[in-house]
């Protein structure tokens, strides 16, 4: 036969031709047979299929499933047309099918999102001032200057030479012996009372404060309303506070340095019970840590006679679990992420990323099973009931996640774009409810410094880390170990004290 391609002679029983190799195709009766060609509807087919999964993975599944269903309507087209023809239906299309079917079954079943959530969390569900005292959150963010920079505090007085022996001051107070950092104070008696002198606009807000009976925090759930500028000046104040305190009771005046500091701390009080945000929160345990340092250079302190001391017990009584609280926060950090979950839904970039689509319900679900876990842990009550985060129509398989476990790869798979939208945003609960429980722990340890002052009976049973408290008279110390259990290390929880006005000797706890 000749080759229709070369023109070259082949045998009658080659299949091939021997010249060009092009493939020699013969009719029963040996005649060369057509190549038989695939149809243009079943390639366009083909085509949309493979172009469906790309879709599916890097662009937006809406599209693969349209591309998925003109590729069904395609090859059903070419099915009907090799039917009325009288030609053999292959398997290939038959399988096609079979597979652009499947995938637009799981198309539609991927897409399928869970439930809302019945009585969500609202702004309502928050502890709030009464709005008679609306008008301390303007008093607070008075604070801050638009001015305001790093060198300088105008809002509250301070210039940047100020502010630059502020810092300095600081570093006074990380000494471990009490009689030196009374001896420092006092070489740098100037600068204090010129700081306090110049801080006089910041002293008047918290003066103004302080006859309130409830402080505000009108914050809204929305990322880009954090107004908390005030916070750095305030915590200058706090940090200034401590300093003048600690150095007009080396100086005797013992009455006006208690009063200051009880003033203080009933401000923080009012604060930390309202705060809304964790920056916020987390900005007022700090200040807890720092009146309560101060209150125990106070105790120490051999010239403060028993009276003023009782004064100050009496006064300055341990926060409630009410002013440690992590509820209000986590469920603003809820709100919040809802509020910024709503506006990417909206975004028309997301919604062509690689990340898409992203089930709403499903994300707020997951995200809300966070922040009631750690409610729940934070006020010690048994985990309650969780919400499911999968559609009715799924098993309902385990889904938790946390700023530092992972989420499973199913359920990234599911909802990828949820997946990272709550890794990115979710909050460092765990640690804010650490640093809670060591706020907790240190207003534990003055107590028992104010009552060894007192000359009372105390218990060292402690609440956290270890069975009791421990009292080092060598090292001058009261203090906890911090939550990996060790004495000794970073973590350690520590009052530093005065072992002969505690009138506590060694061995002796």
């Amino acid at each position: 036969m000749d080759c229709p391609k070369c023109g070259t002679q082949n045998s009658g029983a080659a299949q091939v031709c021997g010249s060009c190799g092009h493939v020699l195709m013969y009719s029963e009766n040996g005649k060369r047979k057509p190549r038989a060609k695939t149809s243009k509807s079943t390639v366009s087919a083909i085509l949309l299929a493979g172009l469906s999964l790309f879709l599916t993975v890097f662009v937006r599944p809406t599209l693969a499933f349209i591309a998925a269903f003109s590729g069904l309507l395609l090859l059903i087209i070419s099915i009907v047309q090799t039917i009325r023809g009288n030609k053999k239906l292959t398997a290939k299309r038959i399988v096609l099918g079979v597979f652009i079917i499947l995938e637009m079954i799981l198309l539609t079943f991927w897409r399928i999102d869970a439930a809302p959530i019945p009585n969500d969390y609202t702004i309502l569900d928050l502890r709030s001032a009464a709005p008679f005292w609306y008008g301390t959150y303007n008093l607070l963010n008075s604070l801050a200057d638009k001015s305001d920079d790093l060198t300088d505090a105008p809002a509250i007085g301070l210039s940047s030479e100020d502010v630059e022996n502020l810092e300095e001051i600081k570093k006074i107070f990380k000494e471990k012996d009490l009689q030196t950092i009374s001896r420092q104070l006092q070489a740098h008696d100037d600068e204090i009372l010129s700081m306090w002198q110049n801080s006089g606009k910041g002293r008047y807000v918290l003066s103004k404060l302080a006859v309130f009976p409830e402080i505000a925090d009108l914050s809204e759930p929305d990322l880009g309303d954090y107004r908390l500028q005030w916070a750095k000046n305030f915590r200058r104040l706090i940090f200034l506070h401590r300093a003048y305190i600690c150095l007009q009771s080396c100086h005797g005046d013992k009455g006006a340095a208690i009063d200051e500091l009880i003033k203080l701390d009933s401000i923080i009080k009012k604060m930390s019970l309202n705060a809304r945000s964790l920056i916020y929160k987390l900005v007022c345990l700090a200040c807890f840590q720092i009146n309560i340092e101060t209150a125990n250079f106070i105790i120490n302190n051999p010239e403060i006679p028993n009276e003023k001391i009782v004064v100050l017990k009496q006064r300055m009584i341990p926060f409630s679990d009410d002013h440690v609280s992590i509820r209000n926060p986590i469920i603003f950090e809820y709100l919040t992420f809802r509020n910024e979950l709503r506006k990417i839904t909206r975004e028309p970039r997301f919604r062509y990323s690689y990340f898409s689509p992203l089930k709403y319900n499903s994300t707020l679900r997951m995200f809300r099973n966070f922040c009631d876990k750690w409610i729940d842990a934070s006020e010690h009550r048994a985990a309650g009931e969780r919400f499911r985060v999968w559609p009715i129509l799924y098993p309902n398989m385990p889904v938790q996640m946390g700023f530092e476990s992972k989420l499973p790869w199913y359920y990234k798979t599911y909802n990828p774009a949820g997946s990272y939208v709550a890794y990115i945003l979710t909050p460092a609960a765990e640690k804010v409810l650490e640093i809670r429980t060591k706020r907790q722990v240190h207003s534990d340890l003055l107590q028992i410094v104010l009552d060894k002052r007192l000359g009372k009976e105390v218990s060292l049973k402690a609440r956290a880390y270890v069975d009791e408290y421990v009292i080092d008279v060598e090292n001058k110390k009261i203090f906890s170990p911090g939550p990996d259990g060790k004495p000794g290390t970073k973590d350690d929880i520590i009052l530093w004290i005065n072992p002969e006005v505690l009138h506590v000797n060694s061995g002796e706890k």
